[in-house]
């Protein structure tokens, strides 16, 4: 019979403590992970891939594996199916940022172009205000001087009172003139 010392002494194996040998038919995946293309390379194979795995581990009674890979596997689906979204919004919207780009730019120019013309205009009105002011002055000069020959001519016609007809016919004709 065997003392209850000699029965702890012997420990029985536990199932935990046993690891069984993983079975797994291993698939060689040759693609380099950083050339990868997300869109294309990651796809519904992968996944299932993914879950065989899963599934594999669970047989063997590896489940924190499992769930853990699981867990990695679920995250990168909804990644990878937010990843495809935004891809094909990209695709639909791109020629649509292409043309506005375009008609950006056409707009650009065409304001710079409009800028120049305002700015010539610009100049040319200045211009036109220069000459216009300056034709002003000489017509006011004229004026002015006008007035004085005609002041002087009235002073004239009082002074020739005493001269012949023909003089001072001459005289009130050319005031007349300048009138």
């Amino acid at each position: 019979m065997i003392s209850k010392k000699d029965k702890k002494k012997i420990n029985k194996p536990k199932e935990t403590d046993i690891e069984e040998p993983l079975i797994f038919n291993e698939i060689m995946d040759e693609a380099d992970v950083l050339e990868l293309n997300l869109f294309t390379d990651i796809n519904e194979a992968f996944f299932n891939e993914a879950n065989r795995v899963v599934q594999v581990l669970m047989e063997a009674k590896r489940n924190f594996e499992a769930s853990r890979i699981k867990r990695y596997t679920d995250i990168i689906f909804n990644l990878h199916r937010l990843y495809v979204d935004e891809v094909i919004d990209n695709d639909f919207l791109r020629p649509r940022i292409v043309s506005s780009e375009n008609k950006l730019r056409l707009a650009l120019e065409l304001t710079l172009t409009s800028e120049e013309a305002v700015q010539k205009l610009k100049e040319a009105l200045g211009d036109a205000w220069k000459e216009s002011d300056s034709s002003a002055l000489r017509e006011q000069l004229v004026q002015e001087k006008l007035q004085e020959v005609l002041i002087k001519c009235d002073g004239l016609g009082d002074i020739n009172s005493g001269l012949t007809d023909d003089a001072a016919e001459n005289i009130s004709q050319i005031l007349h003139v300048y009138k």
